[in-house]
């Protein structure tokens, strides 16, 4: 048995905590490393969102697939609307709370112009909306994509442009409701398509599209309509944290698995919005990515045997889902739950050549083919739910929970964080979290508690590790000399000194089970990350003052005005702002993070145990460098952290120093750490269990070499066989 060297247990409990204080917060930044990317600094080459431009990669869509390009002399004409000089009219209104949501359209495809959210705001000045859809244009080219917009009909085989950028071609009807004409090459109307928009009823988040395909002519005719759907969330103005925005799926088995079974079946892989660009491959101006691409079907996305429920983007706060249009309470079938009206999905991105976080996809919706006889008409309904990503909103929606789409709410980073942080954790947590703002009515005082209570679950482990690894540190102390003699005794003969130091250890009655102790804070670990996620992730917090607003109400100070954002102490004049990559816009100076460093400088002073042997050099470099990384590091990496993340650090730190000090006290007051003590209660105690284990395979070895002794005639097997 070889003795660990003394200098590996001299400053354990310095490590086990650095251990449990950084793993978060490395963990963190490993996982923001995944989405940053420099950008490749060459011009974009724009996209025309309006024609199928080629794609730069063949695992695109293929021209099977794709829609068909328009026809030179095509026997259809789209009609120019009649002339109006006003705007269409919104939909919902912003200053009316008992909406939702706000609807603009735009006179492109009769899409969405913006989708806001009247009770949600970027900042606490509460002055803009938060934006969940909207138009976007490529800088400095006439290339666009309007969400929810139609895009183009395929009518007999032949493909009509119906955005409307030529000339006007979409008439408000009323309010949401919009119609075009297709007439054929004699002028005679052909086909007519109605864009219906109506909000959710009983103030849900989200609205329904209708889009219709009337035959006006005398024979019959196959059609569809190809339309935009969801475009990217809005990137997040702060990048703490990297980029947290999504793709997740509700989808249901196979039929002979899905039975009778309602429920749809929510995503666990937890897709990164990277997921649905893919990767850049070699392209005319450097690395580009695919135009287009599919998504479904697509099986690394969503196997093909599994059935299409409903897509979400999501980031960290806010969801836009597509979702079908059912009652929940006349469900016949699962199939009822199935997003129908939709032969594929594909992904188009307009600037092809920037950066993960600066690239703008759109989702583009391809309808099913009907066969529409004179008179008649085709329809298809789309549902999509646009709001919190928060369970208990989400649950409150009868077609949204009938969907399971709340399930998709998980506080978790993902990542190198994702295999240990347990959603049955992370739910309890939330749970307690709500609990306590239940009963003191702030949140910031409820992460206080959060705090508090977690770690008193965790005292016991706590407790027994650091009695366990500190009592383990003093018998290594006394053993020093000893193990220093016997190396100079032996130093030419490795096995002899091998054979020494065991019986060295057995002598002095310590096991190498010593050295689990520090395996309790290991199995710690989880808990804090799930505690650090679920107030990443946690919606309440957002536009949340800290101290029932004291700082802002009575020192007229914004300091922690917004617990998702960082503190804000000393803000800084426009002129001083800066970015940093994984820090985001940086705007005034923030005191918790410093706070944090003193903190923590307390904390590594009061875990440090008294030196009782000189420290080589590389010993006393190591440690200076760890008292850096504490000191420094930590608050400079978590300098751009949401205040009420920072505030869970501060807290937890605070605790482990009275925890800390406690501890010890009580170990020094009842004599643990006194070496002829333990002695004596080894002694008492006898071998622990990797002692005997190791004494029973020496046992066996002798067995096998020796073959068995004597039986002992006092012995009980001797008597057992006389009986």
């Amino acid at each position: 048995m070889n003795a660990p060297p003394l200098s590996i247990f001299r400053h354990a409990r310095v490590f086990l905590w650095s251990f449990g204080a950084f793993v978060c917060v490395l963990a963190l930044m490993m996982t923001m490393l995944r989405f940053v990317e420099t950008p490749l600094g060459t011009a974009m080459i724009p996209v025309s969102f309006m024609q199928d431009a080629p794609s730069v990669s063949p695992a695109s869509v293929s021209p099977a697939d794709s829609v068909s390009e328009p026809v030179a002399d095509s026997p259809y004409v789209v009609r120019p609307a009649e002339p109006s000089s006003e705007g269409y009219r919104p939909l919902g209104d912003l200053d009316n709370l008992d909406q939702r949501i706000a609807l603009t359209f735009s006179p492109l495809g009769a899409g969405v112009e913006s989708l806001k959210l009247p009770d949600d705001f970027e900042t606490v000045a509460l002055k803009v909306h938060v934006t969940l859809q909207a138009k976007y244009q490529q800088a400095g080219t006439t290339y666009f994509a309007v969400p929810f917009a139609a895009f183009a009909a395929e009518i007999n085989g032949t493909k009509i442009d119906l955005s409307g950028w030529t000339y006007p071609i979409w008439n408000e009807v009323s309010p949401g409701v919009f119609e075009a004409f297709i007439d054929d090459a004699m002028g005679d109307p052909a086909v007519r398509i109605e864009r219906r928009f109506t909000l959710k009823p009983n103030a849900q988040h989200g609205f329904y599209l209708d889009e219709t395909i009337e035959n006006l002519s005398t024979e019959p005719i196959q059609a569809r309509l190809i339309s935009t759907g969801a475009i990217d969330m809005p990137k997040a103005g702060s990048s703490y944290g990297g980029d947290r925005r999504r793709v997740r799926y509700g989808y249901l088995l196979p039929a002979e698995q899905q039975g009778t079974s309602m429920t749809v079946t929510v995503d666990d892989k937890l897709k990164s919005r990277n997921k649905l660009l893919g990767k850049k491959i070699a392209a005319q101006y450097g690395k580009a990515y695919p135009t287009r691409m599919l998504v479904w079907p697509n099986d690394d996305l969503l196997e093909g045997a599994q059935r299409l429920s409903w897509l979400a983007l999501t980031d960290r706060y806010f969801v836009v889902a597509m979702h079908p249009k059912f009652d929940p309470l006349a469900v016949q079938s699962p199939e009822d739950k199935l997003l129908t009206g939709f032969t594929m999905i594909e992904r188009v991105v307009l600037d092809t050549y920037a950066s993960p976080p600066d690239a703008v996809q759109v989702l583009l919706l391809t309808g099913n083919e009907y066969q529409i006889a004179p008179g008649e008409s085709a329809s298809n309904t789309l549902g999509v739910y646009a709001g919190p990503r928060n369970r208990l909103i989400m649950n409150a929606e009868p077609e949204i929970a009938s969907l399971n789409m709340p399930e998709m709410v998980v506080s978790n980073l993902g990542g190198i964080c994702a295999p240990c942080t347990f959603s049955w954790l992370t739910d309890i947590l939330i749970g307690v979290l709500r609990t306590f703002h239940s009963i003191v009515g702030d949140w910031a005082v409820s992460i206080l508690l959060l705090v508090v209570v977690v770690r008193g679950c965790l005292h016991p482990v706590t407790r027994w590790s650091q009695i366990r690894v500190q009592r383990f540190s003093v018998q290594m102390q006394a053993m020093a000399p000893k193990q220093k003699l016997i190396k100079e005794k032996y130093k030419n003969d490795s096995k002899k000194q091998q054979a020494e130091m065991a019986k060295l250890w057995k002598e002095e009655g310590i096991s190498p089970a010593g050295l689990l102790g520090c395996l309790p804070m290991f199995l710690q670990s989880p808990v804090w990350i799930a505690l650090y996620a679920v107030l990443f992730f946690a919606t309440e917090l957002r536009h949340e003052p800290a101290f029932y607003g004291v700082f802002q109400d009575v020192l007229n100070w914004q300091f922690m005005n917004d617990l998702s954002a960082p503190d804000g102490a000393i803000p800084l004049p426009a002129s001083m702002h800066f970015s940093i990559a994984m820090w985001g816009k940086v705007d005034s100076i923030n005191i918790l993070p410093l706070l944090l460093g003193v903190v923590f400088y307390l904390h590594q002073k009061y875990l440090t145990p008294p030196t009782q042997a000189t420290l080589t050099p590389e010993q006393e470099s190591q440690q200076k460098m760890m008292k850096v990384m504490m000191v420094i590091l930590f608050p400079v990496m978590m300098y751009a952290a949401p205040s009420g993340l920072a505030l869970y650090f501060i807290t937890n730190s605070a605790l482990g120093i009275v925890e800390n000090k406690w501890i010890r006290a009580h170990m020094e007051k009842h004599g643990m750490l006194e070496i002829e003590n333990i002695r004596a209660a080894k002694k008492d105690k006898g071998p622990g269990f990797l002692q005997r284990m190791t004494e029973a395979a020496e046992a066996q070895k002798q067995l096998k070499e020796k073959g068995p002794g004597q039986i002992n005639p006092a012995s009980k097997n001797s008597r057992r066989g006389k009986m």
